[in-house]
């Protein structure tokens, strides 16, 4: 029976191409993992919402007692100790700081909502008991006893309507307990509506008002076609070794570094290029671009930061792949995994395991394009300068670099030295 014959060919060809059977292996198992370990929560069902407080409440003196009070600080402590029902799962996961460092927090999604307490919550609250008290009904009570509570975010991100539904709820039910509480201690008095003294109302942070799902992931797209620079760069390197074209190159004195940092040159330009065509594309169907041509020659800076990580990315599979086609297949298998990685598509959950001038460090941020994309976003989507995007540049930098002196190294070992 010949076709049996044939299978077991195909069977030893399959069983001898190790990497091509790796990709196929492989590649839908990183998109289960990365998919899982985004939507799945790696088995909780609950997962805290990231929330930022800021407590600008100056407390107030209980009446009576002339007690000092904040309320500012108990409502913050509530918030940190609520927990989903029936669990010991948190609600929220929250970080004390402030409005602009909450705002930052906000567009760069390491919050998904942020909680303004105003100077006179306890003021309101103290007000509130005092009308309780003397069973006041004042419908329209002095401006400087009404407080509102903000929470704040960027409206177009599910993230934010989930954290801002939980929120709501749980604010409503620190009111009601106010409330409880303060007729226990005043039997007999029917109290006032609490309304009258706290208020809550839902903003968007600036420039967020008319924003996009879109907007937010049109910046992830860049950083996607930035990495596939890996795939052909690896395959045009392995191409060049397979041609001999390095060999004739070698003739003329040209050492590791002449020929992959010649190389850069070209394939910079490309990832600039990628930048302003799909920045175009972008626009042309919906994204809102912010900051004019200022943040336009930032985000060409930046993509080209991440061309040449991609580069050097390129140049470390280049030097273990036997042909192009082992290239294109590895830098495939690497570069799309990494894209969802950094976050290109939707956002990852927070794994910090460093703090670094007063800003997490989180396990992605160990790969370079999670900082450019970071940086494209606050440049791009929200309109930032240089002063909001340095802090990812410089680890964008440094992270390049390093990969850069690896890819070197490594090709100038595994595939010109070998040839002397």
């Amino acid at each position: 029976m010949k076709f049996i014959s044939i299978a077991q060919k195909d069977f030893k060809e399959l069983i001898r191409d190790r990497r091509g059977l790796a990709m196929i292996l492989l590649f839908p198992m990183f998109f289960m993992l990365v998919f899982g370990f985004a939507f799945g929560g790696m088995g909780q069902n609950n997962q805290p919402n990231m929330i930022a407080v800021v407590n600008y409440d100056t407390g107030a003196t209980l009446p009576g007692t002339g007690e000092q009070v904040n309320f500012g600080n108990n409502l913050t402590k509530v918030l940190e100790d609520s927990t989903y029902p029936d669990s010991d799962v948190n609600l929220f996961n929250v970080t004390k700081t402030t409005e602009t460092d909450a705002d930052k927090k906000i567009k760069t999604r390491d919050v998904d909502a942020e909680l303004i307490i105003p100077p006179n919550f306890s003021q309101s609250v103290v007000a509130l008991i005092t009308s309780t008290i003397q069973q006041q009904t004042t419908i329209n009570p002095p401006s400087n006893v009404t407080s509102t509570l903000i929470i704040r975010g960027d409206t177009s991100y599910i993230g934010f309507g989930v954290s801002q539904g939980i929120l709501t709820g749980v604010l409503g039910q620190y009111q009601d307990k106010l409330m409880s509480e303060i007729r226990n201690a005043f039997t007999g008095s029917p109290g006032v509506e609490a309304d009258t003294y706290l208020q809550t109302r839902v903003e968007s942070i600036p420039g967020t008002g008319s924003f996009t799902t879109f907007d937010f992931m049109a910046p992830g797209m860049i950083v996607f076609a930035i990495l596939l620079l890996t795939t052909t760069v690896a395959a045009a390197l392995t191409r060049e070794v397979e041609k001999g074209t390095l060999s004739r190159l070698k003739l003329s004195k040209m050492t590791s570094f002449d020929l992959l940092f010649g190389g850069l040159i070209p394939w910079s330009l490309i990832a600039a290029a990628q930048v302003i065509i799909l920045l175009t594309v972008a626009v042309l169907i919906g994204f809102h671009w912010q900051g004019g041509l200022y943040t336009l020659l930032l985000a060409i800076l930046v993509g080209i930061i991440g061309g040449v990580a991609s580069i050097s990315l390129g140049m470390i599979i280049a030097a273990f792949a036997r042909n192009d086609r082992q290239a294109a297949n590895l830098g495939t298998l690497i570069s799309v995994p990494t894209s969802f990685l950094v976050g290109a598509f939707f956002p990852l959950p927070q794994v910090v395991i460093a703090n670094f001038w007063g800003q997490p460090f989180q396990v992605y941020d160990l790969l370079p394009w999670t900082h450019i994309l970071n940086a494209l976003r606050s440049t791009l989507t929200f309109g930032g300068g240089w002063d909001t995007i340095a802090y990812q540049v410089g680890w964008a930098v440094l992270l390049t670099i390093i990969l850069f002196i690896i890819g070197v190294g490594l090709f100038s070992k595994n595939r010109l030295r070998a040839e002397n």
